[in-house]
Parts: structure tokens; C-alpha cells; sequence
């Protein structure tokens, strides 16, 4: 059998990637997966915008994962490409309330919410492996509870993992990931808030971020929930 690291080349990604998140084993008593425990070690592989539960065995010998999607975007795109409806799935519309006064809104598919002991994700998913393509009805509904470390590093990575990023944190991203220079981000900030406080406010978070960006062993997070 093939190593987990062989499954994520599948998707072209990789833990040594700058989009990653987190990487850290799970206890199988930490972690429920629709309902479910599974047997063996359980790996939490997150990115900016998925993220892989990997169960695998010694010689981190792959047995089984799903990949969980957190762009809304992306899972639109993936419901539509398939022709899947996300009712007959049983994957609820989060923004309901919003559609409702402005029908012009796009619907969003990912949950998270932060409960006294576990976090809880609802998003769509599928089981992975070494193919490279899949049947639209391998795409279900994954409700992940996952009890909170103690420790308040490992928590904050996993957290980091396994929530949609805030404009903080995709500022925070966009430099990391070269996916954008200082001067663009800022023309950015400029061409989408209304000049003063809000706009303020934003650069004044952005340049922290950007000092925080060139110290060593740091990362600015938008905020320390638990």
C-alpha cells in the first residue's frame, strides 16, 4: 500500500507546500467523522483552502482519507461541474437569511462552529486515493468533530486548518504565498473599502501583519478564539 504523501501528490499537494496549515496526528478518540471513529492513526493535513484527514498505518502506509473542502467558491464549482444537487446531499445553505434580502448573493455551503469542547465542521467531501478521478456520487455531506488540543499552539493550528480564512488571514496568505506584492495588496485595500475608519482600520491590521510577516518563527492571526 502507498504512503498518505503518494495520495496528496494525487492533488498536487504536498507538506512541504506554503499553503500549508497544518500537520499533526489526531487520536481516533479525538475525532469523529459523520458519526464514526475510525481505526488507526488519523492524520489532520490542512491548507488555506481544503483540508485531508489521512487514517494510515507504520511507514505512514495509507489506509483510507477524504478531502474536505473549505472555499465556498470551489465547492459551488465542484457541485455544479457534477450535477449534484446540495439538497439530495443533505447540504444545508448557511446564508439563508442573507439570500433572503438580497437574492443576488451566492449560496455558502461551509460551517464551522467552535463549541466548549470540540470544533465542528460541515462542508462536502469525498473519500481519496491514488485516482485521479472520481464519480460525482462520491461527493457527500461530512459533518468532522474534533475535540480541542490542550495544547494552545497545536489548537491554534488546527483551528487555522479547518476554517474558511478571514481578510486578515487571506492578507496574511496572499504575501506568504507570493501570491501578491505589498504594493498590490494595498491598491487592493484601497479599491475595495470606503475611505476612513474602515479602510484605516484595514491597513492598519495589514501593516501589522506585514511586520509581523518578516519576524522569524511568527504569523499574525485575525484573531485568538479557541
Amino acid at each position: 500500500m502507498a504512503s498518505y504523501h503518494r495520495v496528496l501528490k494525487v492533488f498536487d499537494r504536498s507538506i512541504q507546500d506554503k499553503s500549508l496549515e497544518c500537520d499533526y496526528d489526531i487520536h481516533p478518540w479525538e475525532i469523529l467523522i459523520n458519526g464514526e471513529r475510525w481505526a488507526g492513526k488519523v492524520r489532520l493535513i490542512g491548507f488555506v483552502d481544503v483540508f485531508f484527514l489521512m487514517c494510515y498505518s507504520a511507514d505512514a502506509r495509507f489506509e483510507k482519507g477524504i478531502i474536505i473542502y473549505k472555499d465556498d467558491e470551489i465547492i459551488r464549482e465542484t457541485l455544479e461541474r457534477a450535477k449534484v444537487d446540495a439538497s439530495k446531499i443533505k447540504l444545508d445553505v448557511v446564508n439563508s437569511k442573507e439570500i433572503k434580502s438580497d437574492d443576488k448573493l451566492p449560496p455558502k455551503y461551509f460551517s464551522f462552529n467552535s463549541g466548549p469542547l470540540d470544533y465542528i465542521i460541515t462542508s462536502l467531501g469525498h473519500e481519496v486515493g491514488l485516482k485521479t478521478e472520481y464519480p460525482s456520487s462520491s461527493l457527500i455531506k461530512y459533518e468532522i468533530k474534533i475535540l480541542k488540543s490542550r495544547n494552545k499552539v497545536v489548537k491554534k493550528r488546527i483551528r487555522r486548518a479547518v476554517t474558511q480564512h478571514s481578510l486578515m488571514d487571506l492578507m496574511h496568505d496572499a504575501i506568504r504565498l507570493g501570491v501578491l506584492t505589498h504594493a498590490e495588496m494595498t491598491a487592493q485595500l484601497l479599491a475595495n473599502f470606503y475611505v476612513g475608519s474602515a479602510t484605516n482600520d484595514a491597513m492598519s491590521k495589514y501593516l501589522d501583519i506585514i511586520s509581523s510577516a518578516s519576524q522569524p518563527n511568527s504569523v499574525a492571526l485575525s484573531n485568538e478564539l479557541s
